[in-house]
């Protein structure tokens, strides 16, 4: 009898030791993602400071080098803006809000130019100053507590989803909509367009809480043994879905699933990384297995860079009929170096798929189309986003030209039908 109560109280010390250093490791790494968020943020803060004073400072000149650095200025930081809102824990009405307002204004910095009335630009910007200041003052309340260390992620998970949290970010996403409806009046193909990435129209059938669950299991067996909270997204949001949080061994992290259809909105997981590298061609064939059985059939390879512990891949939908690339609908995916583990995955952009139209191609010969100094090394087709947010069929073409000793090289994108130019882009 004693030698059976030395073995279970030996056994339940072994349990104890072992609970306390894992739950010792779910801390350790709670805190380096809570860290992590708080550097993000206190980067946009610090940024949106520029960016109101980037504004501020078209004011002070007509069209000139002087404005033009200025409008250059809100176009990278308002895209700079836009990724660090998109990758933070925030509420979605917000975030959806906040990046369409931030993307509308750099639009309209980079195309001043070609407005008709350059007094318009000034009526327009001055207006977007005053909110642009009011957003800033809010975004600062607003995300004090995780910047400063105040809250733990917990914490701030827990304020996110209270239905009283001290800051009432559905408000704030209303307000910011209304200056983007103020501001930058909505055209009909943009409206179109809101209501694609709004995720609006998506018809397909809802799922369970216990479904989404067991899609998320199917995914990641790995990590999904130890689901530590599922909650429902906000009445405010855009589109309901599931927030699941797990903790399971050396991960922690978080998965969010559509409640129509069950589609993976993102899933990121953080934990320690090996010393050892796997080769890029089994990470990326591992990627492709992955997408393949996770029901993501019609994506290719597009690009891909690495980081010290990670490669981030992206994928992109191909439609059949024309075997176009459409590059307004990507799957992002990382993947660790170390394991070949699935450690990100964005699906949000290929869910919201384009509505695509039938389009003609015009015979083109490129050796009149462009200078003869300049060479087609690569074509394809691909649907592109025009100026007017209009999906458009078109060459998707990689140049080069001598350039002083040097090769220029550019990706130049022609509409099929029309040949105008949509966008050249000089690659590094």
């Amino acid at each position: 009898m004693k030698r059976i109560l030395f073995v279970l109280s030996y056994a339940l010390v072994v349990v104890s030791v072992y609970a306390y250093t894992k739950h010792n490791e779910s801390e350790k790494l709670a805190i380096m993602l809570s860290n992590e968020y708080a550097e993000q943020m206190a980067d946009a803060s610090a940024k949106l400071e520029e960016l109101d004073s980037a504004v501020k400072q078209t004011l002070l000149f007509n069209h000139s080098d002087g404005s033009k650095k200025a409008r250059d200025d809100i176009w990278r930081l308002s895209s700079d803006i836009k990724k660090s809102v998109a990758s933070l824990p925030l509420d979605t009405s917000f975030s959806t809000s906040w990046m369409n307002y931030l993307g509308r204004i750099g639009n309209y910095a980079k195309e001043a130019d070609r407005l008709e009335n350059p007094d318009e630009y000034y009526k327009v910007m001055a207006q977007a100053s005053k909110n642009l200041g009011v957003m800033r003052d809010e975004w600062m309340v607003a995300t004090t507590g995780l910047i400063d260390r105040q809250y733990s992620m917990d914490e701030w998970m827990k304020r996110l989803d209270a239905s009283n949290p001290d800051f009432d970010w559905s408000h704030m996403g209303s307000s910011i909509k209304q200056f983007t409806e103020t501001d930058f009046p909505l055209t009909a193909s943009e409206s179109d367009a809101m209501k694609k990435r709004e995720l609006r129209d998506i018809d397909d059938a809802k799922v369970t809480q216990a479904e989404a669950v067991d899609r998320f299991k199917t995914l990641f067996p790995q990590v999904s043994n130890d689901v530590i909270g599922v909650e429902m997204s906000k009445p405010g949001s855009p589109y309901p879905f599931f927030h699941i949080r797990f903790a399971d061994g050396e991960s922690i992290g978080y998965i969010d699933i559509t409640e129509k259809g069950g589609h993976v909105l993102s899933y990121l997981a953080e934990r320690p990384f090996g010393k050892t590298a796997l080769p890029f061609d089994d990470l990326r064939r591992t990627a492709e297995e992955f997408l393949k059985a996770a029901g993501y059939k019609d994506v290719v390879y597009e690009e891909s860079r690495e980081n010290n512990t990670s490669w981030h891949m992206v994928f992109v939908r191909q439609e059949p009929f024309y075997g176009a690339k459409v590059f307004s609908d990507v799957i992002h995916l990382k993947i660790a170096k170390d394991t070949g583990d699935i450690i990100g995955l964005d699906a949000s952009e290929y869910i919201r798929k384009e509505k695509l139209h039938r389009q003609s191609i015009k015979k083109t010969d490129w050796k009149e189309f462009f200078h003869k100094d300049v060479q087609v090394v690569q074509e394809e087709l691909a649907y592109v986003e025009n100026e007017r947010l209009e999906q458009r069929l078109a060459h998707y073409l990689k140049v080069i030209r001598d350039e002083n000793g040097h090769t220029g090289t550019y990706n130049v994108i022609v509409d099929t039908e029309t040949l105008d130019v949509i966008k050249t882009e000089k690659l590094d």
